[in-house]
């Protein structure tokens, strides 16, 4: 750029300098004031002024500002074309004027020589200015601002930007907006909570008057809000109806209501919009409830029912309804069922229910599983039809009484003949064995039948049927009631979180109960050894063990100790299970005709175990030249060019030369595994003639067991460990599918028209039985002692008064639920 036009440019930009300059400190004064208004109001610092105080502020901060303006004004000037010049040369260092002097004109241009020294001298100007520069703008603040107020200005305003947030544009308004009709004192301001129904079994909510998010509310809430201050009336808007609060006192004031319906709720208070929400009003829905499981009989002809239920908030009760099958209406017999914990949302339980004594049994009937939520409202699952079980009574007195019972259930009015049956029963108490408690029993309830001819017959139905139960086994049935009453009972108080005094008092009579049933079990075994004489023992029978029983009753009590309800209850239905599912000494016909197949499962296992150990002493006596596909040793074993125990080498022949005594050993070994192939065919044999059906899988053992005896003779050892380990997984799949065909033989002759009991008598499904049993995790007993170790840890820190009070109130809260 040409020094002319350079120096042009810089003079233009010196005066915008100069402009900027003067316009910043003319302005600064204005822009103090409005400022530090600005930072009162974002404090809201007026709004703790009555209203005239608020006026007063407002006029003087007016006044100011027109002072400010009045004064800037005044000493507002335009920069002037010398001063532009001097700033440059100041700022450029220059002395004399050079700028000024290049400016001049010469006055007697006629002169050549003045001529010549003129332009010599206006080139020497022209070579000084080619250094200039402008500097930086100086606009002078601390000349009018010694004491620097203006920071302080601006930091207060900062501050109240970063306190005010969101609220910012409100507070500005609130503070050039006097509120005179609101009288004195602070303006209006709003508490709001909304409280959801009973029924949601949710906490009250404090709402955000600044929200503007949609509000989810349950159908039924209560809205609840307070203005404090601001003196007039505040109203409620909801979807367009104004509602006003009620005045609590002169300031203060509340209101509440019930919200069903709408979209929209609104405060104001004169006209000053305290809060504005939008609403999604959520109606409750009704319950849904379904069957998990079709119905199922146990050996011990009790109904197991399953449900799933859900519901939005919480349920309420479960319970299952029985009417008659083709009856269009009549009675209904219900059966309640336990939800835990209380009010779940989701619920998956199990009960047993001993359906034999109603008057029912025997014929069709049509289920349904109905839920009920804490506001009332029922859901109901597809019907299901199933056949209640019905007890046969052996004893022919037991079957006379039943016959009366159920003449009494259907025509109640023959209740005089039914009682002269009962007193012709009673007299003969050699048929039942002078049993003098079903002698008197007998004779009360035909008496109770004759005089009180207003009675229901409910009550003596009750005692004939206890009567022929005590006639039929001698109070074992009624043992196994007692104790599925304990066991239900119990089941209860461990589902809605009864104390830990009041589970000890059920621990304790369901103790009492499993001992009597164990008694009345015992009694009932030996009166079927000495009525059928003595038979082999079943070795494939779960067998009711005390010590395994007692276990499981100590664990539910320790469980229940610790706090873990929701284990205790997995153990109290594990140990139901068992129970429910266990034949027990009541062995039947069939159980007796399938005592081949059980010995055969028995066999089978004693022969699983000896293969076993036969391939154990093949694979000690076959030289190491490779590992097998099954064996899991050190991969060092791998490789060839390796010795044998005896030191020669490998690698030559089927599996490397032996020697003698290895010959001989492996013969020994050959001639044992003959022995075993003869006890499968035995077993064989014996499965032919006793249930006429042989498993699959013990052909294939046969065959393996043959291979691998021909390999044992040539001292073959690979190819006798192969052979053997198809043997081995034979016999467990023959072992796996005479199970099966045992338990599906015995569903198609004990269970009628109910579902197969796909479970074994532990509570286990067998395979494909498509039941998941693993709701809840029992502790194992390491996670059990670390929890007694942490339990006594606490009561041991609550002993110690020394520690702060703080941790004391702590602890106390944790050893409260305990």
């Amino acid at each position: 750029m040409r020094t002319p036009d350079r120096i042009d440019y810089l003079h233009a930009l010196a005066r915008l300098v100069l402009f900027w300059e003067i316009l910043w400190r003319t302005l600064l004064p204005v822009m103090c004031v409005i400022g530090l208004f600005g930072a009162l109001a974002l404090l809201e610092l007026p709004a703790l002024l009555p209203a005239g105080g608020h006026a007063l502020l407002l006029a003087v901060f007016a006044m100011l500002s027109f002072a400010a303006i009045w004064l800037g004004y005044k000493a507002w000037r335009l920069p002037e074309e010398s001063a532009a010049l001097r700033r440059l040369e100041r700022d450029s260092g220059l002395l004399h004027r050079p700028l000024r002097s290049l400016q001049d004109q010469l006055a007697n241009s006629h002169d050549a020589g003045a001529l010549a020294l003129w332009r010599a001298h206006q080139d020497r100007l022209k070579n000084q200015l080619r250094g200039l520069r402008l500097g930086l703008p100086r606009p002078g603040l601390p000349k009018g601002d010694p004491w620097g107020l203006r920071a302080l200005v601006f930091l207060l305003l900062a501050i109240g930007v970063f306190v005010a947030g969101a609220e910012a544009s409100q507070r500005l308004r609130a503070a050039i907006m006097p509120d005179f009709g609101a009288g004195s004192g602070p303006a209006a301001e709003l508490e709001a909570w909304l409280t959801p129904p009973d029924y949601t079994a949710l906490p009250p909510v404090k709402l955000d008057p600044m929200s503007v998010e949609k509000l989810q509310v349950a159908q039924g809430s209560t809205f609840m809000a307070r203005v404090f201050g601001g003196g007039a009336t505040p109203r409620l808007s909801f979807d367009g109806a104004a509602t006003p609060f009620q005045k609590i006192d002169a300031r203060n004031f509340e209101l509440s209501q019930s919200i069903e319906s709408g979209q929209r709720l609104s405060i104001a208070s004169a006209e000053q919009p305290l809060a504005d929400w939008p609403l999604a009003v959520v109606v409750d829905q009704p319950p849904t409830v379904s069957a998990d499981e079709d119905p199922k009989k146990t050996p011990r002809q009790a109904v197991r029912l399953s449900y799933q239920a859900a519901d939005d908030y919480g349920l309420a009760a479960v319970w299952a309804e029985l009417r008659l099958a083709n009856a269009a209406a009549g009675e209904v017999h219900q059966l309640d069922m336990t939800v835990s914990p209380p009010g779940a949302r989701k619920a998956r339980e199990s009960g047993y229910f001993d359906l034999t004594p109603h008057p029912w049994a025997g014929l069709t009937v049509v289920l349904h599983y109905l839920a009920r939520d804490e506001k009332g409202q029922i859901g109901r699952s597809e019907p299901v039809r199933l056949q209640l079980p019905e007890r046969q009574f052996k004893h022919p007195v037991a079957r006379a009484i039943i016959e009366q019972r159920r003449d009494l259930s259907r025509q109640p009015e023959r209740r005089f003949l039914v009682s002269l049956a009962l007193f012709a029963i009673s007299s003969g108490p050699e048929t039942y064995g002078h049993d003098q408690t079903a002698y008197l029993s007998l004779w009360t309830a035909a008496r109770r039948l004759q005089l009180s001819r207003d009675e229901t017959p409910g009550k003596v139905m009750e005692l004939l049927w206890q009567i022929a139960l005590r006639i039929e086994d001698g109070g074992m049935s009624l043992a196994e009631r007692d104790l599925r009453a304990a066991q239900d009972a119990l089941m209860a108080a461990l589902a809605e979180g009864a104390d830990q005094a009041e589970i000890e008092r059920l621990m304790g009579e369901l103790q009492r109960a499993m001992e009597k049933y164990l008694q009345a079990l015992a009694q009932q075994a030996r009166k079927n050894d000495q009525a059928q004489g003595p038979h082999l023992p079943d070795p494939n029978a779960r067998n009711i063990d005390a010590a395994d029983l007692q276990k499981m009753m100590d664990r539910i009590r320790e469980l229940s100790r610790l706090g873990a309800k929701d284990a205790a209850r997995e153990m109290l239905r594990q140990m139901q299970e068992i129970l429910e599912n266990l034949e027990g000494q009541r062995a039947t016909t069939q159980q007796q005709g399938n005592r081949a197949g059980e010995q055969a499962m028995r066999r089978l296992g004693e022969l699983l175990q000896k293969q076993q150990n036969l391939m154990d002493k093949t694979y000690q006596q076959t030289p190491r030249r490779r590992r097998m596909p099954w064996e899991k040793g050190d991969q060092n074993q791998d490789g060839g060019a390796k010795r044998d125990s005896q030191g020669g080498p490998q690698g030559r022949g089927r599996n490397g030369p032996t020697t003698s005594g290895k010959r001989k050993a492996m013969g020994n070994l050959a001639g044992q595994q003959g022995n075993l192939r003869q006890q499968l065919g035995d077993v064989m044999r014996r499965l032919d003639q006793g249930i006429g059906n042989i498993p699959d899988a013990m052909s294939e053992v046969d065959r393996a067991m043959r291979e691998a005896q021909q390999a044992l003779r040539k001292a073959w050892g690979g190819q006798a460990l192969s052979a053997q380990r198809q043997a081995i997984d034979g016999l467990a799949n023959s072992f796996r599918e005479l199970a099966e065909e045992m338990m599906k033989n015995a569903q198609e002759d004990g269970q009628g028209q109910m579902s197969g009991n796909k479970e074994d008598p532990a509570g286990r499904p067998f395979e494909g039985g498509g039941m998941d049993n693993s709701r809840v995790m029992v502790p194992n007993d390491s996670e059990l002692a670390r929890a007694r170790h942490i339990l006594d840890e606490l009561r041991r820190r609550a002993g110690e008064r020394a520690r702060a009070r703080l941790e004391q109130d702590y602890i106390d809260r944790l050893l409260e639920r305990f």
